[in-house]
């Protein structure tokens, strides 16, 4: 592995502890680490959230400009900034604004990830260092559930204020290690310059990133919903959807370099196929979920965690390397800050579209689940040959 791959592999996998640590956390801190209300603390979140997801194309159009090498550090810096102000946060509005900036951080970091691994690597590579990434968000994440779990016992508002500024002590390492990036890093020689029409243009590019939604939806939607399904529909204790959560970031944590070996062998379309089959599959499975025993239940649940996790494993590195092969020349940007919408904007609706499927029927929820899963089978099959199997800049799937 080369030392500006090393650098840059080494600084995002510090960057997603730092995130993944913190999205189980925030609540939490402001709940009990700033005395904050519960609803007027996750009201303030979602704004500044929702806020930040507005900005993805800016930051598409940045990246086409200055390239990803500079906004990568831009976005830590941001970050690094917005976390020694957590502990000073006495307002809602304070809450929004310094969430808002995370947010673009957060933008900025996901927009220019893909184009520079795509700039640093070659071939199948893309997806083995897209899967080592995602390894060390679900540990951050794992690491963050467990503090969460343990520190609502501690009752110093000084060991939350701790976390944060240990928190952003985390960006700032990831923006010195790229800062010692090559300049032209991530900067390919380009003789286009395109903007947004060439993105929407591009129709085997947008049909993809319309592709991506079924499956960031699947994505979001299980573990999403659990705990809540548990409580209120099952009516069993909150040890099964603990349970399940860390069988399946043990999964990912643990299989997630196998799978990405074992599809090397493969296309990507049939990775990506297999993929949403999986999630298919797994989802089907929970339909009976609400009207069988408790103990099967469980087993279903339990079960399905790690199928669940597998196709996790199994089209997210595959899909993010596709779109960065695939970005139109010239604008390779904007078309990553459009695939991010295609992840973010799912992520950000889930909550209410399942949580309004769940109120009718558990079974609808998984159903329509399935189906959704399923529907990405056609399309990744019709965008095989204009996108996947495009030759030029485009690597063979």
């Amino acid at each position: 592995m080369q030392r500006p791959l090393r650098l840059f592999l080494t600084a995002t996998l510090i960057d997603a502890l730092g995130s993944g640590i913190w999205l189980p956390f925030g609540l939490l801190f402001l709940v009990h680490g700033q005395g904050f209300g519960l609803i007027e603390a996750g009201a303030a979140l979602s704004t500044g959230g929702l806020l930040a997801l507005a900005t993805g194309p800016l930051t598409g159009a940045a990246m086409d400009r200055f390239g990803p090498r500079a906004l990568l550090i831009a976005g830590n810096l941001l970050r690094l900034a917005a976390f020694c102000c957590y502990p000073l946060l006495t307002s809602a509005w304070q809450v929004v604004a310094v969430t808002l900036v995370v947010g673009v951080g957060d933008r900025l970091f996901w927009t220019c990830n893909a184009p520079m691994v795509a700039a640093l690597t070659t071939g199948r590579d893309a997806e083995r260092v897209l899967g080592t990434q995602t390894v060390g968000r679900f540990a951050g994440a794992d690491v963050g559930a467990a503090a969460s779990a343990v520190l609502p016992e501690v009752t110093s508002p000084v060991a939350f204020h701790l976390i944060a500024y240990a928190n952003a002590a985390t960006f700032a390492v990831a923006a010195a290690l790229i800062w010692f990036l090559p300049p032209a890093a991530g900067v390919s020689e380009k003789d286009v310059t395109a903007g947004w029409g060439a993105v929407f243009a591009d129709r085997p590019y947008v049909g993809f990133c319309l592709t991506q939604t079924a499956f960031t939806l699947a994505s979001a939607s299980k573990f999403a919903i659990l705990p809540i399904l548990v409580r209120d529909f099952l009516h069993g204790p909150q040890w099964i959807a603990g349970t399940a959560i860390t069988i399946g970031t043990v999964t990912v944590v643990f299989g997630q370099h196998l799978v990405v070996r074992v599809l090397a062998r493969y296309s990507r379309a049939s990775g990506l196929i297999t993929a949403a089959v999986v999630f298919a599959g797994s989802f089907a499975l929970l339909v009976p979920v609400t009207s069988v025993s408790l103990q099967v239940a469980i087993g279903l649940i339990l079960f399905t965690s790690v199928t669940f996790s597998l196709a996790e494993a199994m089209f997210a590195p595959l899909s993010t390397a596709v779109a960065a092969e695939a970005a139109p020349r010239g604008a390779e940007g904007r078309a990553s800050a459009l695939f991010q919408l295609s992840w973010g904007l799912p992520m950000a609706l889930a909550p209410a579209v399942l949580g309004i499927l769940l109120s009718v029927s558990g079974a609808l929820l998984w159903t329509v689940l399935t189906a959704t899963s399923l529907l990405a089978v056609p399309a990744v099959l019709r965008l095989k040959k204009p996108l996947l199997d495009k030759p030029s800049q485009r690597v063979s799937a």
